[in-house]
């Protein structure tokens, strides 16, 4: 009694999880898009905050989420100036 059939899934994996979410500053739903790619399986974002947490790696607060959204985002082109 207490062993699981299941097997580990990736988003289960801790080195994996901090690499993502730590060190490359991705979010939970561009970590769950990169899981659904790699495995083909689908993966909620509450499902990669939930393994965070059970993996004690701090979560993110909304204004932390929102600079790191504006700051890896690509800048865009100045507007193209009309010719009079």
């Amino acid at each position: 009694m207490g062993k699981t059939l299941r097997s580990k899934t990736l988003y289960q994996d801790r080195d994996w999880l901090y690499d993502l979410y730590v060190k490359q500053k991705l979010s939970t739903v561009e970590i769950a898009r990169i899981y659904r790619e790699q495995e083909n399986r689908w993966c909620d974002p509450n499902t990669i905050s939930r393994w965070l947490k059970k993996h004690d790696i701090p979560i993110r607060t909304l204004q932390q989420a929102q600079q790191n959204r504006h700051a890896t985002a690509e800048p865009t082109p100045p507007a193209k100036k009309k010719a009079r």
